[in-house]
């Protein structure tokens, strides 16, 4: 008798555990379609982000469908996201911003002990693709920083001279 009690009670947990995940999988499928994830999908590098239904900034759409994203909308998830290309930079650099809401922008350039060497202020503005003359910098690292409200992001710039 207690072992039908046993093999009922064990039965009962594999249920639920299987219900459960089964649940759990259930809300996951609202965002993420496991069919279409696609491991080492080779995207463009445009950077033109979207903002998923995971609340992750992808970089492109190529990138969010790779991941299985079901729905996205244009635009970063969070309030300011920045892209610089190439990197290392020789001679130009294009930045490309992107701002949830129109807003100031400040971008700046500083060697890694904090000696600026570049500041630019943009009023009112969502999106920026702006080129930026590195070619007087010494060969070194630096960081992009751009500034918006109580928001900033920065990446890590590597400058040299070929």
């Amino acid at each position: 008798m207690k072992l039908i009690l046993w093999s009922k009670k064990i039965v009962f947990c594999v249920i639920c555990c299987f219900l459960f995940n089964s649940l759990q999988a259930q809300v996951v499928s609202n965002c993420v379609d496991s069919f279409n994830i696609r491991p080492g999908t080779v995207c463009p590098p445009d950077f033109e982000p979207v903002c998923g239904c995971d609340n992750i900034t992808y970089r492109n759409i190529c990138r969010a469908n790779a991941e299985g994203i079901i729905y996205y909308n244009m635009g970063s998830c969070e309030p300011l996201a920045i892209d610089i290309n190439p990197n290392p930079a020789d001679q130009t650099l294009f930045l490309k911003a992107v701002l949830k809401y129109a807003d100031n922008l400040t971008i700046f350039i500083t060697d890694i002990n904090g000696q600026e060497y570049y500041r630019r202020y943009f009023a009112n503005i969502t999106y920026l693709d702006f080129p930026i003359e590195v070619g007087g910098f010494r060969n070194g690292i630096y960081l992009v920083f751009a500034v918006t409200g109580d928001t900033y992001v920065y990446k890590k710039l590597s400058k040299h001279t070929f």
